[in-house]
């Protein structure tokens, strides 16, 4: 579930192989009425769903990004939005859909997780990859990589790095926008299905049929 650049290009991909892209869904859900109401470039930032103490990111995003000329919207499934200290320009919540947000984002901070990051970039939105473990070191490599973003490992996350490491995805929308193209020229779900009742199901049935 994902295509080249974002997955490292290659020329011997075995047949069994087929990149559809991904699958990025949203619940469906009115856009919020503060989320209308932003009248500057959006920053979304994105921690994990599941526990793994990357709350700081948010605090740091906030306080990095306090005196920029954007708004900060970030989520925080698995801590707690009232602990935060949030400036003027920011709103922190514990879940909003993110397809509603990065359909005005000019930039994604998140933590690194292949889904996020994914979404991210099929919206065409560039990427600042903060990463704390799994599979988000490799996943923020392959931001890097494909020119669609930055990297900054969570070791030397300070204000400071990060503000200039956003300011710096910023300007790589054009690396965005084609992963974007290559996520939508897979063929997306209907391509998945195609691959599955090509090599899978048709690979079952027997080659006749008794009488």
């Amino acid at each position: 579930m994902t295509a080249e650049p974002f997955e490292y290009p290659r020329r011997d991909w075995p047949s069994n192989v087929v990149l559809v892209g991904p699958r990025a869904w949203d619940p469906p859900a009115e856009p919020p009425r503060w989320l209308q109401e932003i009248d500057r470039p959006v920053v979304l930032v994105t921690t994990s769903s599941e526990f793994q103490d990357d709350h700081r990111l948010v605090q740091v995003a906030l306080q990095a990004l306090a005196d920029e000329p954007v708004a900060v919207v970030a989520t925080l499934p698995a801590g707690d939005p009232a602990a935060m200290r949030v400036p003027a320009n920011a709103r922190v919540e514990r879940f909003v859909p993110h397809g509603l947000v990065l359909d005005r984002a000019a930039c994604a901070v998140t933590h690194g997780g292949m889904g996020a990051t994914q979404k991210a970039l099929a919206h065409a939105v560039p990427v600042c990859a903060v990463p704390f473990g799994r599979d988000q070191l490799e996943v923020a490599r392959r931001v890097e990589v494909a020119g669609a973003g930055t990297r900054l490992p969570a070791r030397r996350l300070r204000p400071d790095r990060l503000l200039a490491k956003v300011r710096e995805a910023i300007q790589l929308r054009e690396g965005a926008r084609r992963i974007q193209q290559a996520f939508t020229a897979t063929g997306g779900p209907s391509a998945a299905a195609d691959a599955f009742e090509t090599r899978l199901l048709h690979r079952e049935l027997p080659q006749k049929l008794p009488s």
